[in-house]
């Protein structure tokens, strides 16, 4: 028994079963821990009978003899050639792996508390290395500037750090700890809303008075002994701190943050080097300057890596939505459809992630969210190229100008014609007057049909044939009141928009694919391209720009094409149709679904998860809400 003052450690060697142990442990309340040895694995009960040494269901059964709660138990001794088996073992008995000893801890006599110490220059090295590692393999900052500061202390044992990172000239607080106090502030914990240290102060002059600006202007490490001894720096906020929180801060290492280029973007600062041995603050070591700036280098590396990481997708972001911009400076409906188009997109998205019916099993990580986000920001990129007369036009006759002026334009010169004759008296009053009125009513019967906003029946069809083969002559010329390509442009049966025009607006799908594929975009977004060149394919296999067909259209894609469908159907700013009530737009969802041009599960989802009626209720008018009566549990 090891003992100081009222507390104590007892550490029994080579043990085996012995109830006298138990029983002093149970009547000696100063014995806060206990080190004893599992030398055999259960397999080996006879080896460990005969020499005298425990297994762990050895010790098991002994545990059944201690009467209290409080005791720490670690274990010693454990025979390398069986170690794994052993440890697995101790762990199914309820044995915490932090509770097995390796040799070199420190156990602190009041609070049984292990204190692991990586004491030779070859340990801590290997230490670094593992820390390198670990590092590099953070994703997030936060969890990465968390483990920055816990390594940093374990391997100078220092009681508390802070992490300041640099930016617009002044360092601000990221990571607060002091383990004594049980203080995590920053990070995954508790908000830092202290101010942070400025560089520079009024005026410009360069701040010299706080020892973390010190070091960062100055890219030099300060190790202060005792902050209480020294007029070197300004340590008011330290000692507000101390006082606030019953502490006193004595030693302090302040290491500089450089980047690759040797900038600094920030500062570690290291408080209290604790001595277990001699419960006392010692001031830090050459060594733990060189090792803790060994840390801070590996640390500044991984930061700005995931800064720079942070900053690129910022830029592909950025990059991307400007693509909305290049596109609204074109054509504002489009870019007005992009914007509702993703919107509507991520809400069904985010409504499958948390789904816990029919989708319970389709479950999206951050990133994936933004790679259908990205998927629908650039699914009309390929539109740039698409002429605005097309994206834009709004009636049959439209091209780079509205043909139905220049059309009205050769009725009034026809009429002019006409009257020339009647006054010349080789046109009779009654056919003169007979002509100008069906002149009249071809022009209003054109610009009634340019709109293009009804199907146009079998008897107007006619009409506009009877129109463009009327020709009439004057001093020997022919005049007609439609050309080939106007005639062409009114014969459009439904909508404004001709077979050749429809063409080259459906080849931005592909043209979108094509400038998506010569994107490099990170592994994480891969599947940019697919999800986006996808929403125009059908499940019958009748869709484009691939003709893919059921399974080879993601589940992704599925969801931009009843996205992009839905908003193109309740849309009310396009220049060439109305927007259809909710209803409407519903029942063609709805018939879509069921000529399986679309996701039959997610109109369900979308029409029983009430998305539609969510995405109404934010962007369409108040005119266009009204009631949905479809059984679409019938699909």
């Amino acid at each position: 028994m090891i003992k100081n003052g009222n507390d104590a450690i007892l550490f029994s060697g080579d043990t085996f079963k012995n109830p006298n142990l138990w029983n002093m442990i149970n009547k000696n309340l100063d014995i806060k821990t206990l080190l004893i040895d599992v030398s055999f694995p259960n397999n080996q009960k006879d080896i460990a009978i005969q020499s005298k040494h425990l297994t762990p269901n050895f010790l098991k059964e002994d545990l059944s003899h201690l009467l209290r709660s409080d005791l720490n138990i670690y274990i010693n001794h454990i025979k390398p050639f069986y170690k794994d088996k052993i440890i697995s073992e101790l762990c199914q008995i309820g044995i915490d792996k932090d509770n097995i000893l390796s040799g070199g801890e420190i156990i602190l006599y009041s609070s049984g508390q292990v204190v692991r110490r990586e004491t030779s220059i070859v340990k801590k090295i290997n230490k670094l290395n593992n820390i390198g590692k670990a590092l590099s393999s953070k994703n997030s900052l936060d969890e990465l500037l968390e483990l920055i500061i816990k390594e940093a202390k374990i391997l100078t044992d220092a009681d508390g750090g802070t992490l300041y990172i640099l930016e617009d000239n002044k360092l601000h607080f990221s990571i607060v700890q002091t383990d004594s106090l049980d203080i995590k502030m920053g990070g995954t914990n508790k908000e830092i809303t202290w101010s942070p240290v400025p560089l520079f102060l009024e005026g410009g002059k360069p701040n010299k008075i706080m020892v973390a600006s010190t070091c960062a202007l100055e890219n030099r490490i300060i190790n202060i002994p005792d902050v209480y001894k020294t007029e070197k720096f300004s340590f008011d906020g330290t000692k507000q701190f101390d006082k606030s929180n019953n502490y006193i801060s004595k030693s302090m290492l302040v290491i500089p943050l450089l980047n690759n280029d040797r900038e600094v973007i920030g500062v570690l600062q290291l408080i209290n080097k604790q001595n277990f041995l001699y419960d006392s603050i010692d001031e830090f070591s050459k060594k733990d300057e060189s090792i803790a700036l060994s840390l801070a280098s590996q640390a500044a590396i991984a930061i700005s890596n995931i800064k720079l990481i942070r900053g690129l997708e910022r830029l592909l972001n950025s990059f991307l939505k400007s693509i909305i911009y290049a596109i609204d400076k074109k054509s504002p409906h489009s870019a007005g459809h992009i914007r509702r188009m993703v919107k509507l997109t991520l809400m069904i998205a985010e409504a499958v992630n948390n789904d816990e019916t029919i989708f319970k099993n389709k479950k999206y990580s951050k990133d994936e969210i933004e790679q259908i986000n990205f998927a629908a920001l650039v699914h009309d990129i390929g539109k740039l190229s698409i002429p605005e007369y097309i994206i834009e036009k709004s009636s049959k006759l439209e091209t780079i100008f509205n043909r139905l002026e220049l059309i009205k334009y050769r009725i009034e010169h026809l009429k002019k014609c006409l009257e020339t004759e009647f006054l010349k008296g080789t046109l009779e009053k009654e056919t003169y007057l007979q002509e100008v009125k069906n002149l009249i009513n071809y022009a209003n019967f054109i610009e009634k049909c340019n709109k293009g906003s009804e199907y146009l029946p079998d008897e107007d069809m006619k009409k506009i044939e009877d129109i463009n083969k009327k020709v009439y002559i004057f001093d020997k010329k022919e005049y007609k009141i439609l050309t080939k390509d106007e005639y062409i442009h009114l014969s459009v049966r439904k909508g404004n928009i001709t077979k050749e025009e429809r063409e080259v607006i459906n080849s931005h799908a592909k043209i979108s694919l094509n400038i998506l594929n010569r994107l490099p975009f990170p592994k994480k977004y891969s599947r940019v391209p697919e999800i986006s060149a996808g929403h125009h394919e059908k499940i019958n296999g009748k869709g484009y720009p691939m003709g893919l067909k059921g399974d080879q259209i993601s589940f992704e894609a599925r969801i931009l094409a009843i996205a992009d469908i839905f908003e193109a159907l309740t849309a009310s700013d396009r220049p060439y149709k109305k927007a259809n009530k909710l209803s409407v737009a519903m029942n063609i969802l709805y018939q879509m679904a069921k000529h399986n041009e679309v996701d039959r599960e997610l109109v369900k989802f979308f029409y029983n998860s009430k998305l539609y009626l969510k995405y109404a209720e934010i962007l369409l008018p108040e005119d266009s809400i009204d009631e949905v009566n479809i059984d679409f549990n019938s699909l």
